[in-house]
C-alpha cells in the first residue's frame, strides 16, 4: 500500500498500530471480565501481529526475502546466547539473595528442586519460540531497526518507552499484570526496568543482527523471576515482588541497568574493532 515509506514513518505507523491493538485487547478482557492468563498470551502476540500487518499490508516489504530479513530471524546469534541467559538469571539471583538477607523474606527449599530447574529450561525453550518471540519480533525485530537512523541510544530509549506504553492498558485496565501494590510506585519502577531492558535486549540485537538472543533474554528474565519466587517465603509479597525484586523491583531495575551498561560497552568495543578491521582490509586491498 505504501511501498516507499521512510523508516521513521514505518516506526510511527507500527507504534500507533500496536498501541491501538493493545488497548483493544485490554478493553475486551475488561469488558468480559477475563481473569485467565491465556488472555495475557493474546496480548503478547499483538506486536508480532502488528509486524505482519506492516509487512504484508502497509508497506508490502514482506513480499520479498529482504523484507523478512530485517526482522533478524534468519540469524541465530549464538555468540550472545550465554549472555542472554546468564545476565538476567544472575540479576534475579542477586536481587533475591539480597531480599533473603533482610527480615522481609527467607530462603526455602522446594520439595522438588529438580522439577523447578527442569521447568526453567522448558520455559527457556518453549517461551523463546512463542510468547517472548511474539513481543520481540515487534520491539527488537521490527521497531528498533527502523529507529536506528536517529542514533543508537535514542532508538533504544524510544523503543523502551513504546514497549512500556504498550504494557499500560494491561496494567491499568485488567487484573492480569501487576495488579498489586501502589501504582505510584509500581509504574515508575516498571518503566525504568523496561527502558533498562530495552538497552540490554537491544544491544544483543545490534551486536548479533539476530532477534533470537533478545527473545532468549526476555524468556530468561521471566523464567528466573518465576523460579526464584518458589524459593522465597515472605509475609510481605507486595514489597518483595513489586517493590524490591520480582519482575521490576528496584533491585531488578538496578541490576538490569548495570548489565545493560556492561553489555553496551562490550558491544561498542567489538563493533569498533570490526569497523577498524574492515578499514584495514580495505587499506591493504582485500
Amino acid at each position: 500500500m505504501f511501498t516507499k515509506l521512510a523508516d521513521m514513518n514505518k516506526a510511527a505507523i507500527f507504534t500507533v498500530l500496536v498501541l491501538l491493538m493493545a488497548l483493544t485487547v485490554a478493553l475486551y478482557v475488561r469488558m468480559l471480565g477475563i481473569t485467565s492468563e491465556f488472555a495475557a498470551a493474546w496480548y503478547m502476540f499483538t506486536p508480532a501481529l502488528a509486524v505482519l500487518i506492516m509487512l504484508l499490508i502497509v508497506t508490502r516489504d514482506g513480499y520479498s526475502k529482504e523484507g523478512w530479513k530485517t526482522l533478524g530471524l534468519h540469524l541465530l546469534g549464538p555468540k550472545a546466547w550465554w549472555i542472554a541467559v546468564l545476565a538476567p538469571v544472575l540479576v534475579g539471583v542477586l536481587a533475591t539473595a539480597i531480599v533473603w538477607a533482610t527480615p522481609l523474606a527467607v530462603f526455602v527449599g522446594p520439595d522438588d528442586v529438580g522439577s523447578q530447574i527442569l521447568d526453567f529450561f522448558i520455559q527457556l525453550v518453549v517461551f523463546t519460540l512463542t510468547f517472548s518471540l511474539g513481543e520481540e519480533l515487534g520491539w527488537r525485530g521490527y521497531l528498533l531497526p527502523q529507529l536506528l537512523s536517529m542514533g543508537r541510544r535514542r532508538a533504544l530509549v524510544l523503543v523502551g518507552l513504546v514497549w512500556a506504553a504498550w504494557h499500560m492498558p494491561l496494567i491499568f485496565l485488567t487484573p492480569l499484570y501487576h495488579a498489586s501494590g501502589s501504582r505510584l510506585v509500581v509504574v515508575p519502577l516498571f518503566v525504568g526496568t523496561i527502558v533498562a531492558a530495552s538497552f540490554f535486549f537491544g544491544y544483543l540485537r545490534v551486536w548479533t543482527g539476530s532477534v533470537w538472543p533478545a527473545s532468549l533474554a526476555h524468556t530468561a528474565h521471566n523464567a528466573a523471576w518465576a523460579a526464584l519466587g518458589a524459593f522465597t517465603l515472605t509475609s510481605n509479597p507486595v514489597v518483595i515482588n513489586e517493590y524490591l525484586a520480582g519482575d521490576n523491583g528496584i533491585l531488578i531495575l538496578v541490576g538490569t541497568a548495570v548489565a545493560a551498561v556492561w553489555l553496551g560497552r562490550k558491544v561498542n568495543r567489538e563493533l569498533r574493532s570490526e569497523e577498524d578491521l574492515g578499514k584495514d582490509k580495505e587499506h591493504v586491498g582485500y
